[in-house]
């Protein structure tokens, strides 16, 4: 019975770490969308000014 709860712990543990590590990719994923999303509009203004 030990051998199989510490392969549950392990599985457990395993399975954990995978869901932090994707909510961290999706954070970051996100943050990364949203400033690319705030400053284009910006660089787009700085464009048209220039060019006009």
């Amino acid at each position: 019975m030990t051998l199989s709860s510490s392969m549950l712990a392990t599985a457990f543990t395993l399975a954990a770490a995978a869901i932090l590590a994707m909510r961290a990719a999706i954070v970051a994923a996100s943050r990364k969308r949203a400033q690319v999303r705030i400053r284009s509009p910006r660089h787009r203004q700085a464009n048209t000014k220039t060019q006009g």
